[in-house]
């Protein structure tokens, strides 16, 4: 028995993403804001050897693309782990957003996600949703966004914890009411701070919620490399009984991010070839009207 509550207690420090059904894509997305395609990968391996045997491998991937208003993403992670001579997938999931900038203060999100979970004892966590999005504040030291929208849930639970006396259903499907608020703070080009909150009650019972806050501190080198240490808190108010109704998680991630760096629009050089010296004219005074000179390429600005 205490054998398998240290290896809880490890997944539960080292593997906090087993312990939420909420992806918080927020806090990876604060990071990419150049225009073209970004990738992010995050891992980490936990390994034990004596009193207990056990061996944890995990990874997430962050892609996508930013193109003039639209923005692609796409997040997929999943975690491996053996103990006591079995090894199993402890989760799995993909999460894609689509996010349009239509104005300086308001876009629109179209996203979709599909998870496995087996701390939760999930089985499949389908959801797919759409809404606004609001710039509630776009400086170079400090962002804030909030979004609110519309999501339709589908969880399957495994059939051992939803026993028949279970007043939860094994299988729900969910109309969501799915809303944020995300800000960033960025003390320097390294250091940065992310807040993200979500809400979610259900359209029908609001009684029925769920609420997921996560706060990170990461440190950004410019050679892409970067750590973070975060802070997670869920809470559920309606979950099966075997789950309880809040989780709280304090964890470290180290990532490495590649970006093509855009042109410097202020630099011709990177454009223009170097100009070679006119010999044909040396000597001969220069017409009027006729002097050398001209504009440099033009800038692109991004919409």
């Amino acid at each position: 028995m205490a054998r398998h509550l240290l290896v809880v207690v490890a997944l539960a420090l080292g593997l906090p993403s087993l312990a939420s059904a909420q992806v918080n894509a927020e806090r990876l997305r604060s990071s990419v804001d150049a225009e073209g395609p970004f990738l992010r990968i995050d891992g980490s391996v936990g390994w034990m050897r004596g009193n207990i045997d056990f061996l944890e491998v995990s990874t997430n991937i962050f892609t996508g693309v930013n193109h003039g208003k639209h923005h692609f993403m796409a997040h997929m992670a999943a975690s491996y782990a053996e103990f006591g001579g079995a090894s199993y997938l402890g989760r799995a999931f993909a999460h894609v957003r689509w996010t349009a900038q239509w104005h300086e203060r308001v876009a629109s999100e179209l996203f979709a996600q599909n998870q496995y979970d087996r701390i939760l004892f999930l089985r499949a966590r389908a959801l797919g949703g759409a809404g606004p999005r609001l710039t509630l504040l776009d400086e170079e030291a400090f962002t804030a966004y909030a979004a609110t929208g519309y999501m339709l849930e589908r969880e399957v639970f495994q059939r051992s914890v939803i026993p028949e006396e279970e007043p939860h259903p094994r299988k729900t499907t969910n109309h969501r009411w799915t809303n944020y608020l995300t800000f960033t703070v960025k003390a320097d080009e390294m250091l940065s701070f992310t807040n993200t909150i979500y809400v979610q009650p259900r359209f029908d019972d609001f009684s029925d919620y769920r609420v997921a806050e996560e706060a990170a501190l990461t440190l950004t080198h410019d050679n892409g490399l970067s750590i973070s240490l975060a802070l997670r808190v869920r809470f559920d108010s309606r979950p099966p009984q075997a789950l309880s109704r809040t989780d709280v998680s304090l964890f470290t991630t180290l990532g490495f991010h590649l970006q093509r760096a855009p042109k410097d629009a202020t630099d011709p050089s990177q454009d223009a070839p170097a100009e070679e010296p006119d010999t044909s004219t040396q000597g001969e005074p220069e017409e009027e009207g006729e002097g050398e000179g001209g504009e440099g390429p033009e800038g692109t600005q991004r919409d």
